[in-house]
């Protein structure tokens, strides 16, 4: 099954504004693709695609709240106005979530789902009709390390990672022989500021079980995933190593993780990349 060359490449990508999702629009920008820029915030996503336009790139944006039907589908709109196509759709958009699971806020855990989960499940919605119309696409979705083995603390947001892998995973069924690629993306610890933007976040904990990556780090290996069409790409080789031994030994990686949470390193909430 063929992949849309990245090279002038229609490309959506959420959460634009920061952290992995700008870098992530710069790769793809220096890779050839023509990039739609979703993001709440107007100001960074204005000043973006200025950044992108003087490198010679090109770059839409487009303000989208993914947790808003009307905002998404309106994106969607935009690009095929734009472009007359969408090729790739990288879903980046997240929000994060410190609680243990005693303490957790119901409106809290709505909101990172709506966020995480919802916002994805809208966005492939609004662009597959496209894709499949075209027969020919790409649906990167971004999760995380702890999508595949939870940390404590992290109950909620890691729910909503997970949940990814079960939708990406029939979605890739549903999509067989559509001409629609689906792929998944599992950064680890990243040097973003993220957790300064989750919803509740706890810095008294301590984790040092993975060194941070830069987001330009992790863009490029996104930009990997998608030339190569891989299924599942953990983004890191403390990533790897933590889900190779979780699969070894849940047990000893339980031991593991409960060990490295409560001792020095970088505050646990810095250790969701995303």
């Amino acid at each position: 099954m063929a992949l849309p060359p990245l090279e002038s490449a229609v490309t959506i990508i959420t959460g634009a504004s920061s952290g992995i999702g700008r870098a992530a629009s710069l790769e793809f920008a220096r890779a050839g693709c023509r990039v739609v820029l979703a993001s709440r915030d107007e100001a960074r996503l204005r000043q973006l695609e200025g950044e992108i336009a003087a490198a010679s790139g090109s770059a839409l944006a487009i303000p989208t709240d993914v947790t808003q039907d009307a905002q998404v589908e309106a994106l969607a709109g935009a690009a095929l106005k734009q472009y007359g196509r969408i090729d790739i759709l990288v879903c980046n958009a997240g929000v994060g979530l410190y609680s243990p699971v005693k303490d957790l806020p119901e409106d809290a855990l709505r909101r990172v789902f709506e966020v995480n989960f919802f916002g994805v499940v809208r966005c492939v919605k609004a662009v597959l009709p496209s894709m499949i119309e075209h027969k020919s696409g790409l649906v990167q979705v971004v999760s995380s390390v702890i999508g595949l083995r939870s940390m404590p603390g992290y109950a909620g947001y890691c729910a909503t990672k997970f949940a990814l892998s079960a939708l990406t995973e029939s979605l890739r069924l549903e999509l067989a022989g559509s001409g629609v690629r689906v792929q998944t993306v599992y950064p680890a610890l990243t040097d973003t500021a993220f957790s300064a933007n989750s919803i509740q976040r706890d810095s008294s904990r301590r984790s040092g079980l993975m060194k941070a990556m830069p987001a330009e780090q992790v863009a490029r290996r996104m930009v990997r995933a998608a030339r190569s069409g891989r299924r599942d790409t953990v983004i890191s080789a403390g990533g790897r190593l933590l889900v190779f031994l979780n699969r070894l030994s849940p047990a000893l990686t339980d031991k593991l993780v409960a060990r490295i949470m409560t001792t020095g390193g970088r505050g646990a909430s810095d250790a969701v990349s995303h």
